[in-house]
């Protein structure tokens, strides 16, 4: 795997108020992908595939490319310490495009691409995959980031995203989270966010 601070300066600490977990129920997310889909075909068509950030941005990814009849494919990166409720960001971007560079040998994407992942935290596993993934591309390809959530400190707003969080978010697709806090759903939604 590779590893490289961000492409910003600082990473600015994720906004954690500790009162709640917010949870995202399974229907709540199902819509949330609809909604996204909806809008990136509206906005980023012709859309050619989608790229999850695994682990977390693969259901989405998976769930918008169905909606869109593209193919998904897969990089891997990590920028949390642990999966503990409420770590912190290290700052420093671990990744691996080899399952993207495998899948695709010998062929080569165009139109738009979608880069999808559960939260936008910080902003810097977006900002360190993005000149990666346009360097292997090339130019013809342009990449919109796409994101279920957005926490109010991150420093990078997707091209694309559902909600704007300030406590740690539990996904469908996750054990929940141990802790002592309240759950919190959060609601089915209506549209998308955009910068």
């Amino acid at each position: 795997m590779n590893s490289q601070p961000p492409r910003h300066s600082l990473v600015q600490p994720r906004q954690f108020r500790r009162q709640r977990i917010l949870r995202i129920q399974l229907d709540t997310y199902y819509r949330a992908i609809e909604v996204l889909a909806g809008e990136a075909r509206r906005r980023h068509s012709p859309i050619t595939a989608t790229i999850g950030i695994a682990n977390g941005g693969l259901a989405p990814a998976q769930g918008v490319s169905e909606l869109l009849h593209v193919p998904t494919y897969r990089v891997n990166a990590k920028h949390n310490p642990t999966d503990a409720t409420y770590s912190e960001a290290t700052g420093v971007v671990t990744y691996d495009l080899y399952p993207l560079t495998s899948e695709l040998a010998g062929h080569r994407l165009t139109g738009t691409v979608l880069v999808v992942d559960d939260i936008c935290g910080t902003g810097a596993t977006f900002t360190t995959l993005l000149p990666e993934l346009t360097a292997y591309l090339g130019p013809e390809v342009a990449l919109r980031t796409v994101a279920l959530c957005r926490n109010a400190g991150s420093v990078l707003n997707p091209d694309l995203w559902i909600w704007t969080v300030d406590d740690w978010v539990s996904f469908p697709w996750e054990q929940p989270p141990a802790a002592d806090a309240p759950i919190e759903d959060l609601p089915i939604p209506i549209q998308v966010q955009t910068p």
